[in-house]
């Protein structure tokens, strides 16, 4: 026995050594805590052998079962700086903190009270007195720290329980489902290194996983905030979460979704339907598996469901009309459209009362001033402004049937936005011809807003501007985009299920301006949130493998 306590402390020292830093930093303060922590528990075994008694073995003993976590306290503040450890030295840090760990667990085996007489056979009987209420507190306070401790220990290395916290995964998921993850076939890390288990399964298609959100700043700062947090979450018993973004408020993270996309293929979204292709396949192929995943009409969902969804994205009235706006796009002859697109300019320039003299000036409307929605509402202002300009006539030629020369696409996806801006621009070429009407024929401002060929133009645009706001998240280009770009090996494409719900790997935090047909320059610009993205298999915690809570719905996720 006295080996072993003498070895504990050894081991300890020597991980202390591991941890030193010749330098002031918060790095540097884990040589010190190690090494002090090494420190006491030699001289708690020192002053256990040279006269045993009960109240030095209970010091020896409370003081090795934080021995452990003090340590790997220590491995986390020495790499949580910004200059990087070796690996050589990560793993032989964790060698040694393993050792001294499971040596520490033996010799507090040998040293309960069921075993302790064996090595000690003088310590005598155990005190029976009636301990104060503080102390009582004191020793509750201390096993619940110690249960939070190895809790984490468990989350990080074995399985954590997760609380579902949106409706993004709808109706695989419900907000407060809970759901257990196992994590030690996936290759856990120790925190801050790349020491860790080998993982030892992969992942597919359809397999529901928990992973760190990559759209927050992968920063060793961010992540020594994250590993805090979980530790705080701990402690406080789950009421405080101090895992937040630089607004203050709490991160979507880690996120809950579904691979969707695997390793060496690309993938398209277009009209809900997920496309797949893989390096010389001729052509995109659809996922048919996808579709008993994806839950775009939450309204249609049973009863039973739909009473524990709080939001519903769409009604089974807007549903419908976003499918007939589908249907009249891919029903849309492009040259029909194109010979209206020309008949549309013929009857503008003939209202224009002066003829242009000079080419068509790009800057005239510039891009960015073609965000869709303000464009639509700033028809009459367009029409004065094309009207009484020279080149006018000639740049609204050019906005109606420029794209008519070119309606060759590279997939399904660039055919169909083509498709969605040709009806918006042939709705606001009639939109902007009948201003021009009313406007050369001097209309009152009053008749001019309650015309009714105006306003049931207005009325038909409102249809593709309620479509192009959902447009992201039922449609999706190319990714990765390039003739040999495809999901690297390693890595996957998550979404959620609920998808009209679900801030996933197919979009930014951010918005941005977009043209709704990439190939026309006087394309209609749309705010944008399609940002796509892979995720690396190393920021995968593990699959979600059982809901147990609520009970009625406990079992295997499909």
């Amino acid at each position: 026995m006295t080996v072993i306590l003498y070895l504990c402390a050894a081991l300890s020292f020597a991980f202390s050594l591991a941890c030193f830093l010749p330098s002031f930093s918060l790095q540097s303060m884990a040589f010190p805590l190690a090494a002090i922590a090494s420190g006491v528990t030699l001289a708690l075994v020192i002053l256990l052998l040279r006269k045993p008694d009960r109240a030095r073995l209970a010091r020896l003993r409370k003081f090795l079962e934080y021995l452990p976590f003090i340590l790997f306290a220590a491995f986390v503040i020495r790499r949580s700086g910004d200059g990087d450890c070796p690996f050589s030295l990560d793993l032989a840090s964790v060698a040694l903190w393993l050792a001294a760990s499971a040596l520490t667990v033996f010799a507090l085996y040998r040293l309960s009270d069921k075993r302790v007489e064996r090595f000690f056979p003088n310590l005598g009987g155990a005190c029976s007195r009636k301990k104060p209420l503080a102390l009582q507190a004191l020793e509750w306070v201390d096993a619940l720290v110690q249960a939070a401790c190895l809790v984490l220990l468990i989350n990080l290395f074995v399985f954590q329980l997760y609380a579902i916290p949106s409706e993004s995964m709808v109706p695989e998921f419900m907000i407060g489902d809970r759901v257990f993850v196992p994590k030690i076939l996936t290759g856990p890390k120790f925190p801050l290194s790349d020491v860790g288990i080998p993982r030892l399964r992969g992942f597919k298609r359809g397999d529901i996983v928990v992973f760190s959100n990559p759209h927050y700043n992968d920063t060793k700062d961010a992540r020594v905030r994250s590993f805090a947090s979980q530790l705080v979450y701990m402690l406080s018993f789950t009421t405080v979460n101090i895992n937040r973004d630089e607004f203050g408020a709490i991160k979507a993270d880690p996120l809950v979704k579904r691979i969707t996309g695997e390793p060496g293929e690309k993938i398209m979204l277009v009209d809900g339907v997920l496309y797949a292709k893989r390096a010389g396949d001729a052509q995109f192929r659809a996922v048919e598996e996808d579709a008993t995943w994806a839950a775009w009409n939450v309204a249609a969902l049973p009863r039973s469901e739909l009473a524990l969804v709080k939001s519903i994205p769409l009604d089974a009235d807007k549903f419908t009309l976003l499918e007939s706006v589908e249907s009249t796009r891919a029903n849309l002859d492009l040259a029909e459209a194109a010979t209206e697109a020309r008949a549309l300019a013929d009857r503008f320039m003939a209202l224009k009362p002066a003829r242009d003299t000079v080419a068509v000036s790009d800057d005239l409307i510039p891009h960015n001033r073609m965000e869709v929605e303000s464009f639509f509402s700033a028809d009459s202002d367009v029409a004065r402004i094309l009207l009484t300009t020279n080149g006018g006539v000639a740049w609204f030629n050019r906005f109606m049937a420029g794209w008519a020369s070119d309606t060759a696409r590279a997939n399904l996806y660039d055919e169909t936005s083509l498709r969605l801006d040709v009806l918006l621009k042939l709705d606001y070429g009639r939109l902007i011809v009948r201003d021009a009407e009313l406007m050369v024929g001097n209309a009152t401002l009053e008749a001019f807003n309650a015309d009714p060929a105006r306003l049931a133009i207005l009325s038909d645009a409102e249809k593709y501007l309620f479509y192009l706001r959902y447009n992201d998240w039922r449609n999706m280009g190319e990714f990765p985009a390039g003739t040999d770009e495809y999901i690297p090996a390693n890595n996957y494409f998550m979404m959620g299920d609920n998808r009209f719900n679900s801030l996933d790997m197919r979009h930014s935090y951010d918005p941005h301006l977009a043209s709704v047909d990439a190939s026309d320059p006087y394309s209609f610009v749309y705010r944008s949130q399609l940002s796509p993205q892979y995720v690396p298999v190393s920021k995968i915690l593990g699959s979600a493998r059982f809901r147990f809570w609520p009970l009625s719905r406990a079992g295997i996720p499909k």
